[in-house]
């Protein structure tokens, strides 16, 4: 489970650490998760989770039993959790090491080195989001009700002139439509979130090898020079 990270003419690298050669710095898929990496590791996984429930429920039959106010918090809270996230790989040299454009190989290797529980996280959450994403919206996506009933409008191309169409929905349909709205922006966030949650601990790994290869300058280190 150990890489090595290595800074060449203000580069950092990461590579397998096979035969962990002198001067290399093993970096672990999870032990480095500490402090404030630790906590927005776990948010990322927790609001995960949260946005995948929200999708399961729009599973169940009948109304929604998801309140609109829950899924628009969580995509809204998205955008700082993702962010963040890509500040912290970017700046600790991870992201493009591994997330660059001729670094596929790196990235698998990365992958396959984590802890198996969490290669079977990210595999069901990805297999349970691209199942929303599969089982969305669909022709009724633009559902809405007024006095007239319920109904989902679309732009009839065919026309001439062109126009909007209002097509007539029952009410099971309705709720199936505002449902299929609902997996959508669940399935995504859920999706987003997971991806941060990789950032940080690549993050926090790159980070925590680039701290055990920067010298000890302290006046302590320099009074007890550690015998060779």
């Amino acid at each position: 489970m150990a890489w090595n990270f290595r800074v060449h003419a203000g580069k950092r690298t990461l590579t397998p650490a096979r035969n962990n050669p002198r001067g290399a710095v093993a970096l672990r898929s999870t032990g480095e998760l500490r402090g404030s990496y630790r906590v927005h590791f776990g948010l990322a996984l927790v609001l995960c989770g949260f946005a995948l429930l929200c999708m399961a429920s729009t599973w169940l039959p009948g109304e929604s039993t998801v309140p609109r106010w829950l899924v628009t918090g969580l995509f809204a809270v998205l955008f700082p959790v993702f962010t963040v996230a890509l500040i912290r790989a970017h700046t600790s040299g991870a992201g493009a090491q591994l997330m660059g454009r001729d670094n596929g190989i790196q990235f698998i290797r990365y992958v396959l080195v984590l802890p198996t529980a969490l290669k079977i996280a990210y595999a069901s959450i990805i297999c349970l989001a691209a199942l929303g994403f599969a089982t969305g919206a669909g022709a009724a996506e633009d559902a809405r009700a007024d006095a007239s009933g319920y109904y989902y409008t679309y732009w009839d191309k065919t026309a001439r002139p062109q126009h909007s169409a209002r097509v007539r929905l029952t009410e099971p349909e309705y709720y199936e439509a505002l449902k299929s709205q609902l997996r959508i922006f669940s399935a995504g966030p859920a999706m987003f979130y997971a991806f941060s949650s990789f950032l940080v601990l690549i993050s926090a790994s790159a980070a925590a090898a680039h701290t055990r290869t920067t010298p000890d300058h302290s006046p302590r280190s320099a009074k007890h020079p550690r015998p060779h």
